[in-house]
């Protein structure tokens, strides 16, 4: 039986990998892994509830948690379950609840979600409160001018070398290709 924490970890891992892959577009040069993280067991109507009660609660991981179980299909796909929790987490803060709805807005998984509004304004929350993930991929749509943002590689720049700062790999490649 897989706890929240587990479900946590392959969620982001998940998500950051979509993210990467999807939202910010891939260089033909840019390393990603090979293999994605497979949860080990899904997790029970138990669990779920366990978290529902937690997240009604206002614990905003536990928000986090159940909008990413509804978002990966554990017990359940439900996108729109997903973008509420997701949304009541970041609405408060949660720093990887709002990447999450940034890719959820990018319309990939659902054309029905697709709003560039909202996925750029979560995308810039979670890249301020100093997600390193948001950071990379931010820095790459103002690499490229993607995304409903002006072309600014200086921007690009400072986004590359705040994630890499925190050690986020991808972010300090780019910083090389520059």
């Amino acid at each position: 039986m897989p706890s929240p924490i587990n479900l946590f970890h392959a969620t982001t891992a998940l998500l950051a990998l979509a993210l990467l892959a999807g939202c910010a577009g891939r260089d033909p040069d840019s390393s990603t892994p090979e293999k994605q993280p497979q949860v080990e067991q899904p997790i029970t109507q138990t669990e779920q509830e366990q978290l529902r009660q937690q997240a009604q609660r206002g614990d905003l991981d536990s928000q986090f948690q159940l909008g990413s179980s509804y978002f990966v299909g554990q017990p359940e796909k439900n996108l729109k379950q997903a973008e509420y929790w997701w949304k009541q987490a970041a609405d408060k803060g949660h720093a990887m609840a709002a990447v999450s709805l940034a890719y959820l807005y990018t319309g990939r998984d659902a054309p029905e979600f697709a709003n560039q509004r909202d996925m750029l304004k979560y995308l810039n929350q979670s890249a301020a409160a100093g997600n390193p993930m948001a950071q990379h991929v931010l820095g790459n749509l103002y690499r490229r001018g993607e995304g409903g943002v002006s072309r600014d590689p200086d921007q690009a720049q400072r986004l590359y070398q705040s994630a890499c700062q925190q050690n986020y790999e991808l972010s300090c490649t780019a910083l090389g290709r520059q």
